[in-house]
């Protein structure tokens, strides 16, 4: 009876599930309800996703604000004493090669997405291979062929959000050079108000593109997180929190922040 009692638990303890479970249940010889593997990935993912969006809606909060510092507020500010320069200048062409280069960089962005998310699908062909690699790590957690599909599926869902968040930025600072063009020259007879209301519309079609744009970046970098899925939840899961990390750190407290904010 005890010999089978051990073989029911060595079978028990080879089932995909998380490594302290396994850990516990073979240091005090117990039988323990084993976790699936597949609501580890689930409860990694769902962390990766709350963390995500919870950062965007407070930077984006935080922005709005303006009362600590913020990459995205002393962007907007800069956009607007832009715009308003810009109206004073009768040759603005230095304006629309700022303008056309802040295009070429999204569009950069654009192109390797693309790029990014032809490689995946390679690698989803190759989903067994990259299934026995990660099984071969010292990690207490087996994965199967469709557990590896699942998730660079996932990724190709991150990635092709990234492609449109880019590519409506992209199109949205077309918009602003069309705007650009139709602007008011400083020889022209106009209101206050509608100069006002000019410079407003545009700087808000600026910052709206600029944002967009920060979400496909985001994007990106979970997608690198992303990749450590694949070897375990686990490290998916401080892989996100330190991308959140670097991105707070550069979007409210670095050199370059500080440097836009005393400058406006």
């Amino acid at each position: 009876m005890t010999a089978a009692r051990h073989s029911q638990q060595h079978l028990i303890l080879r089932e995909p599930k998380a490594p302290l479970i396994g850990t516990i249940g073979a240091i005090y010889h117990i039988e323990i309800t084993t976790v699936p593997a597949i609501y580890i990935d689930l409860i990694a993912l769902t962390y990766m996703l709350c963390v995500w969006f919870g950062y965007a809606i407070y930077a984006r909060r935080r922005a709005r604000q303006g009362q600590s510092t913020s990459l995205s507020h002393s962007l907007r500010l800069h956009r607007e004493h832009w715009v308003r320069r810009m109206l004073d200048r009768d040759i603005r062409m230095t304006d629309a090669s700022l303008l056309a280069s802040q295009e070429r960089v999204v569009g950069f962005f654009a192109s390797t997405t693309l790029i990014l998310l032809a490689a995946v699908f390679t690698a989803m062909s190759a989903s067994n291979v990259i299934a026995d690699m990660a099984n071969q790590l010292p990690f207490n957690l087996t994965q199967t062929t469709e557990q590896v599909q699942l998730k660079l599926l996932a990724i190709v869902t991150v990635l092709v959000y990234a492609f449109f968040m880019i590519t409506w930025s992209l199109r949205q600072y077309g918009f602003a050079a069309v705007m650009m063009g139709s602007a008011p020259t400083p020889g022209e007879t106009i209101e206050p108000a509608e100069k006002a209301r000019f410079i407003d519309s545009m700087t808000r079609l600026l910052d709206v593109a600029g944002h967009d744009n920060n979400k496909g970046l985001r994007a990106y970098y979970f997608c690198l997180a992303m990749v450590f899925w694949l070897i375990h939840p686990y490290i998916f899961m401080v892989m996100s929190t330190v991308t959140i990390v670097i991105l707070a750190q550069r979007e409210f407290y670095s050199k370059a922040v500080r440097s836009l904010e005393s400058s406006v």
